[in-house]
């Protein structure tokens, strides 16, 4: 897989698990490659929903929050449901996954369009409630997956199956890197459909999430054996003490 993507021009990744967390996406991005990757990617996905939406919309809102994240220190995110998670940002890069990879070195992971940023390492601190989606398990609406992390760590996971399947798959890594909290997330895109697909959750305005373990493929330090994403809805987000985005709300 690495070889396939770092010789091509232009790649498409439809797979079970995440490749935006691994060498084979990061070699050809450096190669001058151009693509998407599509986890648990569907062909109604393709059809309609998030996939109709106006992507230059969405990149030129991205870019305007982009910009104030950049220059930001510290990071908090929220939600209706009990979401309440901080961390340090400072010199870390914002990623631009809103949908658009016309030039080399751009990728995007269709049909979900979002900003994304990785904290720095063990400066997270909070709680994290899932009432969207656990990535590889499914849709958690009617049982939320509720998530403490300390020290830039999830120590506790909570909330009957989801929360399971959570913490068994991070048990079988046997590997410490696996509990990092690699990643703070926004969606861009309003056409997205709520609970119809993972790429659609990941990329719907209103709606966050955040990635457990690897993140030096986004400009942390970590590679892990896993990137494991949980999405919640009414997702609100703060700059420094300042709100730039509620609840799809642009505020800035």
């Amino acid at each position: 897989m690495v070889g396939a993507c770092a010789r091509s021009d232009v790649f498409f990744l439809p797979t079970s698990w995440s490749m935006t967390h691994t060498d084979a996406r990061i070699e050809a991005i450096k190669n001058g490659a151009r693509g998407s990757t599509m986890c648990e990617v569907t062909e109604d996905c393709l059809c309609t929903g998030g996939i109709l939406a106006d992507y230059e919309e969405n990149d030129r809102v991205g870019r305007k929050l982009g910009a104030v994240i950049a220059k930001g220190r510290k990071i908090r995110m929220t939600s209706s449901a009990g979401t309440d998670l901080r961390g340090e940002i400072t010199g870390r890069p914002v990623q631009y996954e809103t949908g658009l990879f016309r030039k080399p070195g751009q990728f995007a992971a269709l049909p979900n369009s979002e900003l994304n940023i990785s904290p720095i390492e063990g400066t997270t601190e909070g709680v994290i409630v899932g009432d969207v989606r656990v990535m590889g398990y499914g849709v958690t609406r009617e049982e939320p997956v509720t998530i403490h992390v300390k020290a830039g760590r999830v120590v506790e996971m909570t909330g009957g199956k989801g929360a399971l399947y959570l913490k068994t798959t991070l048990e079988s890594f046997n590997d410490p890197t696996a509990y990092n909290l690699a990643e703070f997330a926004v969606g861009l895109n309003p056409f997205c459909r709520a609970y119809a697909t993972n790429l659609e959750d990941l990329g719907k305005l209103g709606f966050g999430h955040h990635g457990i373990g690897s993140n030096y493929a986004i400009g942390g330090n970590v590679a892990a054996p896993c990137h494991i994403d949980i999405i919640y809805s009414n997702a609100t987000l703060e700059m420094d003490g300042k709100k730039i985005l509620d609840q799809g709300r642009v505020l800035i």
